[in-house]
């Protein structure tokens, strides 16, 4: 086996062609308790394999792809979990707030939602522990030190109002295209 990829190699383009993530395994006590949290989130069960506590289940919600998540029994009891987040990127605000709700009615206890001025998120526990991840990008880049708590109760208008202020007071905030112009200056090898 060779040497691992860091990330300026990825970065560089050098041995493989712009590599998107397809899709997320994630090492699972048992993958049925599991499985409703993502249901929740719109995933369907595509395949199953296995029988019992050891069945794998694997979930989609592309037409485009067999499986965007596999819950892969095995891990046990007593093992932290190892996975920072899994996340999903959904289109608007309001649906981040009924997602919240959501979860809420589901009885999900443990939530925590940020501002970072650059997406709204809500984070989720699963029942292993694993954090998915729900986000929602705004026109805006505010550096990640600006984070805030964020009320997912309040109206949309009143989000968008604070995270419009936290753009006025936090410097080196910018718009996405701004950024991204930056970025790709620095990505550049030549540049």
């Amino acid at each position: 086996m060779g040497d691992p990829v860091d990330g300026e190699h990825l970065a560089s383009g050098q041995g493989c062609s712009s590599p998107w993530r397809s899709e997320c395994g994630l090492a699972v006590n048992s993958a049925l308790p599991m499985q409703p949290s993502f249901s929740h989130l719109g995933f369907c069960v595509t395949d199953r394999l296995g029988n019992g506590d050891q069945e794998i289940l694997f979930l989609s919600r592309s037409l485009l792809e067999h499986h965007q998540i596999v819950l892969a029994p095995g891990r046990s009891e007593t093992s932290a979990a190892t996975i920072h987040q899994v996340p999903f990127e959904i289109e608007t605000l309001c649906k981040l707030i009924d997602a919240f709700q959501g979860f809420t009615e589901l009885g999900i206890t443990g939530m925590e939602s940020l501002n970072h001025g650059g997406s709204w998120l809500l984070h989720v526990p699963d029942p292993d522990g694993n954090r998915i991840e729900l986000f929602v990008r705004t026109d805006w880049y505010v550096p990640l030190h600006a984070m805030t708590g964020l009320d997912l109760n309040q109206p949309e208008e009143a989000i968008r109002q604070q995270t419009a202020l936290m753009v006025q007071q936090t410097p080196g905030s910018k718009t996405w295209e701004v950024w991204r112009q930056e970025f790709q200056k620095r990505m550049d090898p030549h540049g």
